[in-house]
């Protein structure tokens, strides 16, 4: 289960967030409805029907289109979590949950004696960035923006966990999970709210420490006491997220600086242990970051370091198949000469840290293929206009990155 920053309900970190400011909002939040409440509301019972009848659902399209790519989306890498492999009805009827898989089944989407096990939440929207891609609802900056330039009405600070009620029983439950198996923590960036600390001193006096414990920042932070307390946890997975090398970066990731955010990954992998510690390059390939990604690539390859990517989506005119032809004839040639390993086949366990070299490959045949593709609308001039005004082409070498030399 998810929940966003404004403390409303979801059912996947993965989706947008289509329940914030709905008239949904109201009732299913952690102010309102408990965990308990949540997990068998109308909405999840809903969703959980529309599974069990193998109804494709909209709100995963972000997945879906991932996998049409050749990509390893969330939910498969979900999946992989839960010991789910490519035999899927074999791994369902064989699954120790199968009973109450068929409860719901005959009990319109409800569940009993049943609690989540893995839990995705944002500990608020505070962001020291404004990403090109993101928007107000995941950053205070972006919203703050927005709110001057009237095209957001706000707040700029979305944070539930300053809500002690809603915190103190959302800790709780999942402190008294018996099989509590995953944490992953998000922002904004998580490491700005003392809020990340706090539960992961409450995890450690609750003796959960025996699970999956990860959080996703934008390398911009680094707590060196921080790291001494995630030792303690089985298995730590730090999800760095960084678009490209070089100055584009920075524009991407408006307030950071490439240099010094690789810097502080160098950190980070010192704690690296096989088997207890992971650092991962999170990526999102845009037509933004498809002109330096490869760079970045090559560079985490001279670290050994993996790279898990979920490729831009949204908004719609970021694509990378936005781009001229001309572009993406050029990028073509370049990403057509990387040298891929020997093996030809994708490492299913894209969880498995130690095949980044074949996971960066898949990456790569993924661009690829997004570059070899038509944009669902054409949104080219959109593209151009945006980059127009954020003052992009004013810059020689960025520019050069648009348009025929």
């Amino acid at each position: 289960m998810h929940i966003n920053a404004d403390g409303t309900y979801h059912s996947c970190g993965a989706q947008p967030n289509r329940i914030s400011n709905t008239e949904e909002a109201k009732h299913y939040n952690v102010f309102n409805m408990s965990i308990d409440q949540w997990i068998n509301s109308k909405h999840q019972c809903e969703a959980r029907i529309k599974k069990l009848n193998g109804i494709s659902e909209p709100l995963c399209a972000m997945c879906y289109r991932e996998e049409s790519l050749g990509n390893s989306s969330k939910r498969l890498r979900e999946n992989l979590k839960s010991k789910i492999g490519t035999d899927f009805l074999n791994d369902y009827h064989n699954s120790s949950d199968v009973s109450f898989f068929e409860y719901s089944r005959k009990n319109n989407g409800l569940i009993s004696d049943l609690r989540p096990d893995s839990y995705h939440i944002s500990l608020g929207n505070e962001c020291n960035l404004a990403c090109r891609m993101c928007g107000p609802t995941y950053s205070s900056r972006i919203a703050a923006e927005a709110i001057q330039l009237g095209t957001f009405t706000g707040p700029a600070r979305q944070n539930w966990t300053e809500n002690q009620q809603a915190w103190n029983q959302t800790v709780d439950y999942i402190c008294n999970t018996t099989d509590l198996k995953s944490v992953h923590l998000v922002g904004g960036e998580p490491l700005m709210t003392p809020r990340f600390e706090e539960l992961i001193d409450q995890l450690i006096l609750s003796k959960k420490t025996d699970i999956y414990l990860g959080f996703t920042t934008n390398g911009t932070i680094f707590n060196n006491d921080l790291i001494n307390k995630l030792n303690k946890f089985r298995h730590i997975d730090i999800g760095i997220s960084v678009e490209c090398m070089g100055p584009l970066n920075n524009l991407i990731r408006r307030g950071s600086k490439i240099d010094d955010v690789l810097s502080i990954i160098e950190l980070y992998l010192k704690y690296r242990k096989p088997g207890h510690i992971y650092v991962t390059l999170r990526t999102v390939p845009s037509a933004l970051s498809i002109h330096t990604l490869d760079e970045l690539y090559k560079w985490a390859i001279s670290k050994e370091l993996d790279v898990m990517t979920n490729i831009l989506t949204g908004p719609e005119y970021l694509q990378i198949g936005q781009l001229p032809k001309s572009i993406k004839e050029r990028l073509l040639k370049k990403y057509q000469s990387w040298e891929f390993s020997s093996t030809n086949e994708f490492e299913i366990n894209s969880r498995n840290p130690s095949k980044y070299k074949e996971h960066i490959d898949n990456e790569i045949k993924t661009i690829i293929k997004a570059l070899n593709q038509d944009p669902l609308n054409n949104l080219t001039e959109e593209l151009y206009d945006k980059l127009e005004l954020w003052g992009w082409f004013e810059i020689p070498e960025i520019r050069n990155y648009f348009f025929e030399i």
